[in-house]
């Protein structure tokens, strides 16, 4: 096995394209200017495709599912794998949906867009707290 852990080298790089898809969709719904919407779509695209490698480095480096299967609550990775699948299941599904809609949302339905990429951003926040809390802390 590796003694380089991969998860920290490769986790950077969909975090920044998520907060900055997150970004250009906030400037999209205060501009109204479909290029922001466009630029989050292209950013979203990417960052969601980059998480694969980042999720699989994750459990590279804790050796595979063991520590869920026989979590300890008291610990802090138990929390940061499940809001970073959480995140990760929240910008799949929000590209998802996103791609399913034949014209930008409006309303209604940009509030419900904008929340649910906003909830996705927060996600990476929290779970992004609780990797220093591992690093600096334990």
């Amino acid at each position: 096995m590796l003694d380089l852990p991969l998860h920290p080298i490769v986790v950077h790089f969909p975090l920044a394209l998520l907060a900055l898809a997150w970004v250009c969709l906030v400037i999209h719904y205060v501009r109204g200017s479909d290029v922001w919407s466009q630029r989050a779509g292209l950013l979203e695209a990417a960052g969601v495709v980059a998480l694969l490698p980042t999720v699989v480095a994750g459990f590279v480096d804790t050796r595979g599912i063991g520590f869920m299967i026989h979590a300890r609550w008291d610990a802090p990775l138990i929390w940061h794998t499940i809001g970073g699948l959480t995140a990760t299941a929240v910008f799949v599904g929000h590209y998802l949906w996103r791609r399913r809609l034949s014209e930008l949302p409006t309303g209604a339905l940009a509030v419900v867009d904008l929340g649910f990429v906003t909830l996705g951003f927060w996600l990476l926040v929290l779970t992004g707290t609780i990797a220093g809390e591992m690093v600096y802390v334990t």
